[in-house]
């Protein structure tokens, strides 16, 4: 049964006023919400969602609730300390046993065909090659494919690599977990991002288990308010 993890937990800070009224999940984007433009755009491809709640938990419950595709099984993780994308996979992990099939940030919207990660490899992340790498940094990656390190905000990759930005979509790799075991071991009460504490730490043991699959499509996330403002603009255009 496949399965996957539907970041949501977010502070929303970047958004200003926004946040007084919604979680980053369930802002209003033209006639929807990332959260539910997600659940639309995932149907029953996938058959089990979990979703992490901290900020404005209820109202992302909710609307998780009223849009989930009928017979896809939903399943909340509550968060009172926010754990970060890192943390939260290694709750999933705990409580379901197994890493999920799909992790996506609930920020975005895309043409990206969610159900063609059911083909992809363990280690598989998205990149957006057409999203600026000085504003939001990247991941750099060989003419394989292989990704093999970090692109900071404001710089080029080097030594003959291509770079492009993160969408925040996977498919995870269990490879990661010792990584992200190990920095809560070491720093318990950190927030883990599976970036930064897991998957990049991990290339230095499993150099090629990270891949890349390019996305040339639509794409944008809503962080700040001048990015909603982009999202309306490029909904209307889909």
């Amino acid at each position: 049964m496949a399965s996957a993890l539907i970041l949501a937990a977010g502070k929303a800070t970047r958004l200003e006023g926004i946040r007084e009224l919604y979680a980053k999940a369930n802002v209003p984007v033209g006639n929807t919400t990332p959260l539910r433009f997600l659940l639309e755009a995932l149907g029953d491809s996938y058959e089990d969602l979990w979703i992490n709640l901290h900020f404005k938990g209820d109202q992302v419950r909710k609307q998780a609730e009223q849009y989930v595709a009928e017979g896809v099984r939903l399943h909340f993780i509550e968060e009172p300390r926010l754990l970060g994308t890192g943390g939260t996979l290694l709750e999933m992990v705990q409580q379901k046993g197994d890493l999920p099939d799909l992790v996506v940030n609930a920020k975005m919207f895309t043409d990206f065909e969610f159900a063609s990660m059911h083909r992809a490899g363990s280690g598989t992340l998205v990149l957006h090659t057409q999203s600026d790498l000085h504003t939001f940094g990247g991941l750099t990656f060989d003419a394989q494919h292989r990704i093999v390190g970090l692109c900071p905000k404001g710089e080029q990759p080097k030594d003959g690599l291509a770079a492009a930005v993160f969408t925040g979509i996977c498919k995870p790799s269990r490879i990661w977990l010792a990584a992200l075991e190990e920095a809560r071991r070491f720093h318990p009460d950190d927030v883990l991002c599976f970036i930064r504490h897991g998957l990049l730490p991990s290339l230095a043991d499993a150099p090629h288990h990270a891949m890349a699959q390019l996305h040339a499509g639509s794409w944008c996330e809503i962080s700040t308010p001048e990015r909603v403002q982009e999202a309306i603009h490029q909904l209307s255009l889909l």
